[in-house]
């Protein structure tokens, strides 16, 4: 039987691995935290590279299809979202009043003072926009995740 972290596990040198647990694996492996390659202690990773690869808070992803070249972090995007709007201007109308996707129509209605200072009413619409009708929100946009923490193959 073999473990992560011995001469015997059959992982390449710059192998990274995800690890689900919160105890750090042997010293064969290195966080991927942009921290620097000890080349006395690595010599075989610091042949690779000065400093491991820091991946705290982003996602990998497969290359190729629409991802950034090999080693390039990709800038976050969501697609685009859409949505129609109609309306008029004739008061008996209401009916022709729609809003569609991230769009909505809604009733204003108060009231106002003209320049005579005489009050009169009026029934208006809006016209809002809430992503939350089409999509899930959040302070961030992610997909559905779970943590891990990257480790690289030193030695």
């Amino acid at each position: 039987m073999t473990s992560l972290g011995n001469n015997t596990d059959g992982l390449e040198v710059g192998i990274v691995v995800a690890w689900t647990l919160s105890v750090n694996p042997s010293d064969n492996y290195l966080e991927c935290n942009g921290q620097a390659v000890d080349s006395t202690k690595y010599p075989k990773l610091y042949e690779l590279m000065h400093n491991t690869p820091d991946y705290r808070g982003v996602f990998l992803r497969g290359l190729g299809g629409n991802s950034a070249a090999l080693g390039i972090t990709q800038g976050d995007a969501i697609r685009n979202i859409t949505g129609k709007t109609y309306t008029t201007n004739v008061p008996t109308a209401a009916g022709f009043e729609y809003g569609t996707g991230a769009f909505y129509i809604f009733d204003l209605g108060g009231q106002s003072v003209d320049n005579s200072g005489s009050y009169y009413s009026y029934i208006g619409k809006g016209l809002a926009f809430d992503i939350s009708r089409v999509v899930p929100t959040a302070e961030e946009n992610r997909p559905v995740n779970k943590a891990v923490r990257y480790f690289i193959k030193a030695k």
